[in-house]
């Protein structure tokens, strides 16, 4: 026999999980799309030149070959790790026929080689929203894919959240102030300060000095700790230019997500967060569920000035986000805030009594679905009604119609609502109207 098993962290859905990842994706697409940003999708597929041009770690990608190869065969075609490089590729193919600044949302899935362990797989969904323009791209774009990301995880409703912002740049400059010469792989450590128990054997590998791991840990902690407006007082008082012209950037941010009715409790100026990827530069941001900080972020972004350049010679900045929907779920899971009480899309099943009213209860279904109600006739005419209602009832279907012939020739039908098992008698031409109203 066959294994039954799908390869381990590739996921799959019970139709119950899968009901509600597609009412997320539902939600989230729709508030992506009141801001503007245009649905679109790239092919799962990429040329490997295309992958590698700004992934630096080429034995997460997993490669594509014919199942009959030949030794001799190279792997050309690789599966995309995100939907980032991809869309710079996009950008850059189609840059003569967009319009700019282009505002695109894709939710789609990637796949990428994870080390086995809870909430990371190796294949999830994303849920992306960007901002590119051929010229200089405004810090208002920063607060549009905030404030877009903010909207979309509010009407999810699941848990409190925090949006932790910071301009990389004056995480830089800290740096290069207490005389860190390895800035990137500095960056890319205290990025891993979730992950790990402690960054320290990670620094001192890099030799830097005890005094400069403490500023650092010192950083990370008063980063964490401190409000947004503490932390805004507080390197407002260090006199330089450069960092109080990022800072100003930071605070244009800030104040904006408020005057768009972001609720000030969600955000948080956080000068420890990096996000690890050099192509990423100014505002840098990780989205996190409330007291369950442990399970990583649940949504990202970051702004970039050159990733075209591997495919163009002209120049697109763009800032963007996304939200790490195969982990949202995952961890919603983990903390029992996600309701699996549908089994089924389907709001209504027609009892299917007999061959001579199948007529008249194919007109009823055809008029349920004219008015958008999911509809279902139940398949076998010789099944009895009680085990048709213990199908309905086994699929969480909420409403059962039972027309018999004396239902017919009195122009009702018995409208059971399953969860009270109350039983209504309707007139056919009112059934619409009392299905939406129960």
């Amino acid at each position: 026999m066959i294994k039954q098993n799908p390869i381990s962290w590739f996921y799959e859905n019970l139709p119950e999980a899968q009901i509600v990842e597609e009412k997320f994706k539902n939600i989230i697409s729709k508030n992506y799309s009141l801001s503007g940003f245009t649905p679109m999708e790239t092919p799962c597929i990429e040329r490997v030149e295309t992958l590698t041009s700004k992934w630096w770690d080429d034995s997460e990608i997993y490669g594509v070959h014919r199942l009959k190869w030949e030794l001799w065969d190279t792997v050309t075609l690789w599966l995309r790790f995100d939907l980032t490089v991809p869309f710079a590729r996009y950008v850059a193919q189609y840059e003569w026929e967009l319009n700019f600044p282009f505002k695109r949302q894709q939710i789609q899935k990637v796949f990428r080689w994870e080390r086995p362990q809870k909430w990371r797989f190796r294949e999830f969904y994303q849920a992306d929203i960007d901002i590119v323009w051929n010229g200089k791209l405004a810090l208002f774009a920063d607060v549009e894919i905030l404030s877009t990301l903010y909207n979309a995880l509010s009407e999810l409703s699941f848990w409190d959240f925090v949006i932790h912002i910071n301009n990389k740049k004056l995480l830089i400059w800290f740096l290069e102030s207490i005389w860190v010469e390895k800035i990137g792989e500095t960056i890319a450590i205290i990025d891993k300060k979730d992950k790990v128990k402690t960054i320290v054997p990670m620094l001192e590998n890099l030799w830097l000095e005890e005094k400069i791991v403490n500023n650092i840990l010192e950083l990370i902690k008063v980063s964490e700790e401190g409000s947004s407006l503490e932390l805004l007082k507080y390197f407002k008082n260090i006199q330089n230019d450069s960092l109080q012209e990022w800072l100003k950037e930071l605070n244009y941010v800030y104040s904006n997500l408020l005057d768009l009715w972001v609720a000030e409790k969600s955000i948080k100026i956080n000068p420890a967060i990096s996000r690890g990827l050099n192509y990423y530069t100014w505002t840098v941001f990780e989205i996190f569920i409330t007291g369950h900080e442990n399970f990583w972020s649940i949504s990202s972004g970051w702004r970039y000035e050159n990733l075209c350049s591997n495919f163009t010679k002209n120049n697109y900045p763009w800032v963007g986000g996304s939200i790490w929907l195969s982990r949202l779920l995952f961890v919603l899971n983990e903390i029992w805030k996600v309701e699996k009480n549908k089994k089924t899309i389907t709001d209504v099943l027609v009892v299917n009594m007999w061959w001579e009213l199948l007529k008249d209860a194919l007109c009823l279904v055809k008029n349920l679905r004219w008015k958008w109600i999911n509809t279902e006739l139940f398949l076998d005419d010789e099944t009895k009604i009680a085990k048709q209602l213990k199908y309905a009832n086994n699929k969480m279907i909420p409403f059962v119609i039972i027309m018999g012939e004396e239902e017919r020739e009195k122009g009702i039908v018995q409208l059971k609502k399953l969860e009270t098992w109350e039983q209504f008698e309707v007139k056919i031409n009112e059934v619409v109207e009392k299905i939406k109203n129960k």
